[in-house]
């Protein structure tokens, strides 16, 4: 019992190497992280459910775990395969299709849940009529740019 408690907490460290691995390494997996973030914040300015909300992270981690599966898949193959194979190719071009048609549909649950040109210009007048904020949105702008493109 004592050991199948220990493999237990021992699978989610490895889990947890796996997503730092994929943070530290992937562009897209930190473009993603951000959009979340961004997210998040605005829809702060939204009269959102709990229900929004649950679809909010369910498309959330859609695109993360496409991500995710789709480093483990090109890594895999990169083992499998390091020089240039066609089947190898497919592998990886499919893989990557699945993170577009996750993202892509994401943002049609965005544009859907926040398309309201009243709520957009609240968050401008917001924005514009308290400084701190939009210091800080500055800074949180400039700080995921260098998150997503610093390697």
């Amino acid at each position: 019992m004592k050991n199948n408690i220990i493999r237990f907490f021992k699978s989610f460290k490895y889990a947890s190497r796996g997503i730092a691995y994929s943070v530290r390494t992937q562009r897209n997996v930190r473009f993603h992280i951000t959009a979340v973030v961004f997210v998040l914040i605005l829809s702060l300015f939204y009269d959102l459910s709990r229900t929004d909300y649950a679809v909010l992270f369910l498309t959330f981690s859609s695109v993360i775990v496409c991500e995710l599966v789709n480093t483990a898949i090109e890594t895999a193959v990169d083992l499998c395969s390091p020089d240039y194979h066609k089947l190898a190719k497919i592998a990886k071009d499919t893989a990557s299709g699945a993170v577009l048609v996750s993202a892509v549909f994401s943002v049609f649950v965005a544009v859907e849940m926040f398309w309201d040109t009243k709520v957009f210009a609240e968050i401008g007048k917001y924005f514009i009529s308290s400084p701190p904020a939009l210091i800080g949105i500055i800074i949180l702008a400039v700080l995921s740019f260098v998150f997503i493109f610093y390697k």
